[in-house]
């Protein structure tokens, strides 16, 4: 083995674990990069012939898949804490406000924070929602009321 033939090794070996270790980190980042430059570079460099680079290409891909094979069961358990998955549970069983929970608002008198045009926010005895007017153009710290909620959407007219 030639001294060509040891840098490649560690080239593609470098290359594999650089690969390797974007698995755990969220996005597709330097390492990722990093890993795919080394590992071709290391295929080119490891094989005299082009059927060399292939064979090292393919056990190259076959590392690289086990790789993330293990990496999934890995995450999959219950012991180790995945940098990309979500594991903690959102408080509450219905997260959705349905329609006929916000109708209690109707009637409810507010001030504009934006201007409407015909949407903005708008707050209503110190919480702050999104609102539509009817189609109206109604400015900034008007006085305004809430008339209707359709769709989920808070509909609202100027006040006096």
């Amino acid at each position: 083995m030639g001294a060509i033939n040891i840098l490649g090794i560690i080239v593609l070996l470098v290359g594999i674990i650089l690969i390797g270790l974007e698995f755990f980190m969220p996005g597709f980042g330097v390492p990722g990069i990093c890993g795919i430059i080394g590992t071709a570079a290391g295929i080119f460099l490891t094989g005299r012939n082009a059927s060399e680079r292939v064979i090292v290409g393919v056990i190259a891909i076959v590392v690289i898949a086990v790789m993330l094979v293990v990496s999934v069961i890995i995450f999959n358990s219950k012991k180790v804490k995945s940098p990309i998955k979500l594991d903690t549970d959102l408080p509450g069983k219905n997260l959705f406000i349905d329609e006929t929970d916000m109708e209690y608002l109707i009637g409810k008198k507010g001030v504009a924070l934006t201007d409407l045009r015909p949407s903005g926010k708008g707050e209503f005895d110190g919480v702050k929602l999104d609102i539509l007017s009817g189609g109206d153009y109604i400015k900034k710290d008007n006085s305004i009321v809430i008339k209707e909620i359709k769709n989920n959407k808070i509909f609202v007219e100027k006040g006096e």
